[in-house]
């Protein structure tokens, strides 16, 4: 090998190294199409699988996990999976310092993360309370639109503590073709959960929705830890710290499923590691 070729290498190496850092995976499998040198079986299916991973694509998770011994990605249920994945996808936001679209992401976590503190506090069999929902498009295309409560089911029980809160905010009509909220959600947390750390905490969250979140959805605005603080008191990294306290309060407080994406980062590094290596002793 060259010396030229022996720098190009090592200047690559360094350039993948970099962006891998960023997880942008897809600009490093579309580097191995124009070097396949680069290219490993593994690597290919670690760079898809990181991708999968901070996109919470968990089919793709599924697929790939076992053909690179990361199984017990897959152990959790799906929506403890999804909740592991998307919090740190959320946390490269963070990094980013991407505040305004970091935001904007809150809310489907925070649902999805209400649900389970309910399920592990009050409501174990939450889900037979929600419905999935399908609706035909223009084209007659039936699609997946959200989770609605299921009217029938808690209508039908006289006991419901479901009922029952629905009563005391709503009134004797709740309007059952809305679409499950983090907002539903938090006024069940707040009559049925006793965990004063739970309630200071989802109280926190509904905070930030209400005076960041919001707006940041509906209109187009620079945030930054200043703006933050002067609307909540509060800047980034409290935003995800209390976000993280909720999910550990919620039971998802595994170690290995909060290193995942880093897991995966490493393996990345150790196959780049290995291919460069191998270039190396080639010369």
């Amino acid at each position: 090998m060259s010396q030229n070729s022996s720098q190009d290498n090592q200047t690559n190496f360094m350039l993948l190294k970099q962006l891998l850092v960023h997880q942008h995976y897809q600009a490093i499998l579309s580097f191995i199409e124009d070097h396949p040198s680069w290219r490993s079986q593994r690597l290919i299916t670690l760079l898809h699988l990181g991708h999968a991973y901070v996109h919470t694509d968990l089919k793709t998770i599924e697929d790939l996990s076992g053909k690179v011994d990361m199984e017990y990605l897959t152990k959790p249920n799906l929506l403890e999976r999804r909740v592991y994945s998307y919090a740190q996808s959320l946390a490269i936001k963070l990094e980013m310092k991407e505040y305004d679209d970091y935001l904007r992401a809150i809310t489907p976590l925070l649902v999805d993360v209400l649900r389970l503190v309910l399920e592990a506090t009050v409501f174990p069999d939450l889900d037979r309370y929600l419905v999935e929902v399908m609706k035909e498009t223009e084209n007659e295309t039936p699609i997946y639109r959200g989770l609605q409560w299921n009217e029938a089911l808690i209508e039908s029980d006289k006991n419901s503590k479901i009922k029952k809160t629905w009563n005391r905010y709503y009134g004797q009509y709740f309007n059952y073709s809305h679409y499950v909220s983090s907002s539903h959600l938090l006024k069940l947390v707040h009559d049925y959960v006793k965990n004063p750390t739970i309630l200071n905490l989802a109280t926190q969250m509904r905070h930030i929705e209400k005076y960041a979140r919001n707006i940041v959805a509906h209109e187009l605005i620079y945030v930054d830890d200043e703006w933050l603080m002067h609307r909540i008191n509060m800047d980034a990294k409290g935003i995800h710290q209390q976000i993280i306290n909720l999910i550990n309060a919620a039971g998802l407080n595994d170690p290995k499923q909060w290193q995942g994406l880093s897991h995966i980062q490493a393996a990345i590094e150790e196959e780049l590691l290995t291919i460069y290596t191998k270039m190396m002793k080639e010369e």
